[in-house]
């Protein structure tokens, strides 16, 4: 870079000289020195005693490094006139830098070190442009790191190197290895055998496995990873291989056959430590068998023999299993599958509720209800009996009432009432807690007449009164409230405009206490079946006058 400017220096004298000029000899001088220092470089007003006065001017030629040369110009003056020379002055780096560097220590430590930044330390002279820089390349899993770092130093000296010459003078480079380094494994928090139960279809299971590891390496944002390898049917031979990202992993199996399977796992961390487990996995039949009977059937005691021998398959409508083939399932009325024939003698006439049971080839069983009635057209005699009377209020027998038996959710009709009220089956009890109710199974419209419409209204003018029951019966509309909207139902009842199902709760039902007659208890559900004779009131809607 050139720098030139001119100074102006007055130098006055008391000699005189004959003619001319003579400047300060060619110098060279560091570069660390200033070259306008007229002490350093030369003051031509002691070597030229007959010139009053002098300037300078400067062409400068120096770089960065303060390395080139300076042309001065002196001019020097008298009345006589003025005389000009010319100066050369060197400046050069006679301390040149010389490479001579402590570069920073190579680094080793563990996760709660801090990795330290040290630079590396050089003398630089006055002149010399000396500057360093680095970068960093980052490794995992490496010369048994967690981290390894290979810091790359450079350090230049911009007055030797050339850049986009190729060359390389004036360049030192340095690589430190810094390493971060663990050994603590991280810990898989649960590896057991597992049983799974096989619900597929196919005698197959799907389901999930969940792995999860505590870890404290060197590296909290690194996800640990994990490898499987599974061998069906424990053969010694691998099936299927994977990779799973995470603290946390999820292993999904779909139609996984009957067996024991083995499942082995690692877990590495960011840190290159691993842990191994292995699981087995037990598959075995989880489903038991899918069973529908008959709802109810009837078997009969053939006359002059005394007994029936009865298959517990003959109940069964429908059955399958997903891991036996239906031809093998086993029927029984008890888990044991040699209980497959049940004997039905005198002592089983009547209802009753059996368990069937279907087992299959795992030992898994289910079983339903089925409601059997045994009849016989023999010799057999007292057996247990249901029987009992239905009338109403004034002790009228109320025909065509349904008697039902429910028990296993659900309700069957076993019987109904005769024209004198009265209905009888035969019963055996069994271990499900079976419930008798009674059911209107009809329209009883003809109970319905003009004479219990006439009632009511005479009823709402203070004519007549009513009881509880006949309150109930009177209150088509179920508001319970005896008015004159009643009234108007009864005569669209009466004609045909509405239909007696459409009245909605068709009838009462109250127990009878049989220590008590006049006390009556309301059926507002099935009660339970008792071997007895029942004795039931019956309260009809709109039949007013008969209550």
């Amino acid at each position: 870079m050139k720098h030139i400017f001119t100074l102006l220096i007055v130098l006055f004298s008391l000699y005189s000289h004959a003619q001319g000029i003579t400047c300060p000899p060619d110098t060279t001088i560091s570069c660390c020195k200033d070259y306008n220092n007229l002490m350093i470089t030369g003051d031509p007003s002691v070597i030229n005693p007959s010139l009053t006065y002098f300037t300078r001017e400067d062409v400068v030629d120096i770089n960065e490094c303060r390395e080139g040369t300076i042309v001065r110009t002196w001019t020097g003056y008298r009345a006589s006139g003025s005389f000009s020379c010319v100066q050369h002055i060197e400046m050069v780096r006679n301390a040149p830098f010389d490479g001579d560097i402590k570069w920073p220590q190579d680094w080793s430590g563990n996760c709660t070190d801090e990795i330290p930044y040290t630079e590396p330390q050089y003398n630089v002279g006055f002149c010399n442009q000396v500057a360093h820089t680095f970068n960093d390349d980052t490794f995992r899993f490496i010369d048994n790191s967690c981290i390894k770092i290979l810091r790359n130093w450079k350090i230049i000296d911009w007055c030797v190197y050339e850049p986009n010459t190729g060359e390389e003078n004036g360049v030192w480079e340095y690589i430190q290895v810094l390493k971060v380094v663990d050994y603590t494994i991280p810990k898989i928090n649960e590896c057991e055998d597992k049983v799974i139960a096989a619900l597929n279809e196919n005698c197959s299971a799907s389901f999930d496995l969940e792995k999860s590891a505590t870890d404290v390496s060197c590296s909290p944002n690194y996800d640990l990873g994990w490898e499987f390898e599974i061998d069906f049917n424990n053969d010694w031979h691998i099936d299927t291989t994977g990779i799973i990202k995470g603290d946390s992993i999820t292993l999904s199996l779909k139609d996984v056959p009957v067996g024991t399977h083995m499942v082995k796992w690692k877990v590495y961390d960011g840190c290159a430590n691993v842990q191994n487990c292995v699981e087995n996995i037990t598959v075995k039949d989880g489903k038991a068998p899918t069973l529908v009977c008959y709802l109810s059937t009837t078997e009969n005691l053939v006359q002059g023999d005394d007994s029936l021998r009865f298959a517990a398959k003959e109940f069964v409508k429908y059955a399958e299993d997903n891991c036996t083939d239906k031809e093998d399932l086993i029927f029984s009325y008890s888990p044991d599958p040699k209980d497959s024939v049940k004997v039905f003698t005198c002592w089983d006439i009547g209802f009753q509720f059996l368990r069937i049971f279907a087992i299959d080839e795992a030992g898994m069983s289910d079983f339903t209800y089925v409601l059997t009635r045994v009849n016989v057209n023999g010799p057999c005699s007292n057996y247990p009996l249901v029987s009992g009377l239905v009338t109403n209020m004034n002790n009228r027998p109320v025909k065509d009432i349904h008697v039902s038996i429910s028990g296993n959710n659900r309700e069957y009709l076993v019987e109904k009432t005769d024209t004198i009220g009265h209905f009888s089956f035969p019963y055996h009890q069994s271990d499900v807690e079976a419930k008798l109710n009674f059911i209107v199974g009809r329209d009883y419209m003809e109970n319905v007449t003009e004479k219990d419409a006439q009632y009511i209204l005479d009823y709402l003018l203070g004519k007549v009164k009513m009881n509880k029951y006949q309150k109930w019966s009177a209150d088509l509309n179920n508001d319970n409230e005896v008015t004159i909207e009643d009234v108007r139902k009864f005569r669209a009842l009466l004609s045909g405009k509405i239909k007696y199902e459409d009245i909605g709760n068709k009838a009462k039902f109250y127990i009878v206490n049989k220590d008590d007659s006049s006390t009556l208890v309301e059926m507002t559900e099935a009660m339970k079946l008792d071997i007895t004779n029942y004795d039931i009131k019956c309260v009809l809607k709109g039949n007013v006058i008969d209550n």
